[in-house]
């Protein structure tokens, strides 16, 4: 499990997140809920939730998400009564909770395939603990969770869903002083790319957040 520790004082936040995935066999769709709640009860001030990596740009989208949700609880400026439908809506950039759901929700599929990709937000520095209470409730494997696979094709999906187009892309880039065409390589040209997408996605959450409170 990758556990990263965020602090934010101005914002008066502190907490840990953790991400990865599970095997699992023979765990049907409903457990899955059962699971979120008796992790909630047990552990207080802990968020779990499963989430479909397909439209996950990298880490820091789901960093992003993740404070953007404790955030607006803090303000009392959530859209969600759920911490875990809140932080659906954060990494959709949208308010519609079908949205949301359909897109960065947990499917059937994912569970059928047998691997399930999660992120436990937590105030207290016992992920480790949830996660092996999590293993032992549905009888599962940790697997590490890879998000830093980067193609075009994913580039270009997730550009579409966000409704982004190619003008937006490049003036993030002249912002950097970068090119979409970097004449040193496919990677540099790749991970420009990649930056100003998350620098947009990114944009959408905070005016998300701002949308709430007009």
């Amino acid at each position: 499990m990758i556990v990263q520790e965020f602090s934010f004082p101005k914002d008066q936040l502190h907490y840990f997140i953790g991400l990865g995935s599970l095997i699992t066999a023979n765990l049907e769709f409903e457990g899955i809920f059962d699971l979120i709640e008796l992790i909630q009860n047990k552990f207080e001030n802990t968020t779990l939730q499963f989430f479909n990596r397909e439209l996950i740009l990298n880490y820091n989208h789901i960093f992003y998400a993740a404070y953007h949700t404790l955030k607006t609880f803090h303000l009392k400026r959530n859209i969600s009564d759920k911490l875990g439908i809140e932080f659906l809506l954060y990494l959709a950039a949208n308010r519609q909770i079908k949205k949301a759901i359909e897109y960065f929700g947990l499917t059937k599929r994912q569970i059928n395939q047998g691997t399930i990709d999660f992120c436990i937000i937590s105030m207290n520095s016992n992920l480790q603990i949830i996660l092996s209470e999590m293993l032992k409730k549905i009888t599962a494997k940790e697997k590490e969770l890879d998000l830093d696979g980067q193609s075009y094709t994913k580039y270009e999906n997730i550009k579409k869903y966000f409704s982004i187009d190619k003008n937006q892309i490049e003036t993030v880039l002249k912002s950097y002083r970068l090119t979409a065409d970097d004449k040193i390589s496919k990677k540099n040209s790749i991970e420009n790319l990649y930056l100003a997408l998350e620098d947009l996605i990114c944009e959408k959450m905070v005016l998300l957040s701002l949308e709430k409170s007009t």
